[in-house]
């Protein structure tokens, strides 16, 4: 893998500190210190307010942690989801995986696509058998 990247919206009701807490909470512990998130201010579709909270984990040791903590949290279900529909998944050597923000936040990991953190896993193969074994825990080569 050679990158993981992170984002998350913040709305304008959301207490930013909280959604950025959400979004450490994916994290194994000693990376959460290690990992900085950026804050971009947006306007909605009617003018609202919000923030793009994001980061980019380019260090492969971190991000192959990152990536383990994650599938290794998710509760049995949703990694055979994940499984199931792997192409629906992926695209161009990436893998796509949506968590809810609010369990996160309560520091649990479950799929979701109500708005969710999204984070995208970069591959250095597109193939899609050496992203299955990542998912089931072996490690692609490089």
């Amino acid at each position: 893998m050679t990158k993981i990247e992170i984002e998350l919206i913040a709305h304008a009701t959301e207490d930013l500190d909280k959604v950025v807490e959400a979004a450490r909470a994916i994290l194994p512990p000693g990376a959460r210190d290690k990992v900085k998130f950026k804050v971009k201010e947006l306007r909605g579709h009617y003018g609202n307010p919000i923030r793009l909270v994001k980061t980019r984990i380019r260090d492969r040791e971190l991000a192959q942690a990152v990536f383990d903590h994650v599938i290794s949290g998710l509760p049995e279900e949703d990694k055979w989801e994940l499984l199931r529909d792997l192409k629906r998944r992926t695209s161009g050597g990436s893998l796509y995986i949506r968590l809810d923000k609010q369990w996160a936040f309560m520091g649990q990991l479950k799929l979701s696509s109500s708005d969710p953190i999204w984070i995208k896993v970069s591959f250095s193969s597109s193939k899609i058998d050496e992203i299955r074994e990542a998912l089931k825990g072996g490690r692609p080569g490089p």
